[in-house]
């Protein structure tokens, strides 16, 4: 029995294929069983008729429960009442674990979800979320081994503070003092020296204490360093970077932004528009004259201010 996925599936309208994954939604009667099937493509309706099946498939599909493990097989049919528009009507079924009472539904906090955090990974939101950030991570690479970029490691332990001693966590080495890196940059600032252009993906660690996702305590880095590199050309390099991501996403996730109801306008305006450049004191005037929200000269813009500004010029700047 030759296996495929739901999204190869949903090309085989008519035909009788197999299917295996995890009970994403489980409802029925005395006649029907309705399974919304889950593997890593998507999703797809499963309906187990009574009258059609042997009665050793009727009592397996009775069994199923929400995150079960199954194997199906039937044939494909187009049915625009199913969540996606196709639906499995099935002929076998077998059951291979049947799951405990499944412990996440809607009404749920934040704070549970995070307590069973290796449950909420299985849910729609949070696959259709590591698919893109697998795209971003995967252009990253791309967009600067494409630019002739070497992918440069350094070590996560390090003996010094790269950008400020307060924000060090620090750690026993074995009775020495070393802290988690903050940033890949000392040891980029060396590493030009042999091979000109370097990059690298990598998690960072500060400890800040906040509440805002702009001050995580570990977050991945994309870090870039390049020798004889003048500033026009720097900013030409992160904005090529940015429009390739978007790109790569908008091409690749079209399905799971849709999903996460992602407004893609405003990616698409960076993609197509070059970026919006301008100077500090061109940045505090605009924020007086046509947002009302005035800066005094020298203050760090806040998120507040970089957002109107993006909103001035519909773009980033």
């Amino acid at each position: 029995m030759e296996f495929i996925s739901i999204q190869e599936a949903e090309k085989k309208v008519g035909e009788k294929v197999s299917l295996r994954g995890w009970a994403y939604r489980v409802r029925g009667s005395n006649e029907f069983i309705f399974i919304v099937l889950r593997d890593y493509s998507g999703i797809m309706q499963c309906v187990v008729e009574r009258a059609k099946v042997a009665e050793s498939v009727w009592k397996e599909a009775e069994e199923v429960t929400v995150e079960s493990s199954l194997q199906l097989s039937g044939k494909i049919a187009k049915e625009p009442r199913a969540p996606t528009g196709y639906e499995l009507k099935v002929e076998d079924l077998k059951l291979i674990h049947r799951a405990e009472r499944f412990p996440i539904t809607k009404d749920k906090s934040e704070e549970f979800l995070l307590d069973v955090r290796h449950l909420w990974l299985r849910s729609r939101y949070m696959t259709n979320i590591l698919k893109v950030r697998s795209t971003v991570f995967g252009a990253i690479h791309e967009y600067f081994r494409k630019k002739g970029f070497f992918e440069f490691h350094s070590p996560i332990f390090t003996p010094v503070a790269c950008e400020g001693g307060a924000t060090l966590f620090k750690c026993d080495y074995f009775g020495k003092p070393i802290y988690l890196s903050q940033s890949w940059q000392l040891y980029a600032e060396a590493g030009i020296f042999s091979l000109e252009k370097i990059y690298c993906i990598a998690p960072s660690f500060r400890a800040e204490k906040s509440k805002t996702s702009r001050h995580l305590t570990e977050y991945w880095h994309a870090e870039t360093e390049v020798a004889w590199m003048r500033f026009d050309e720097m900013l030409d390099l992160a904005e090529g970077l940015v429009k390739y991501v978007l790109d790569k996403v908008l091409k690749e996730n079209e399905k799971e932004l849709n999903e996460l109801k992602r407004d893609v306008k405003l990616l698409k305006n960076a993609v197509e528009k070059p970026f919006a450049r301008i100077t500090y004191d061109e940045a505090l005037k605009l924020l007086k004259e046509k947002a009302n929200y005035p800066v005094p000269w020298g203050k760090d813009l806040r998120t507040i201010e970089e957002r109107k500004l993006t909103e001035l010029f519909d773009v980033p700047v």
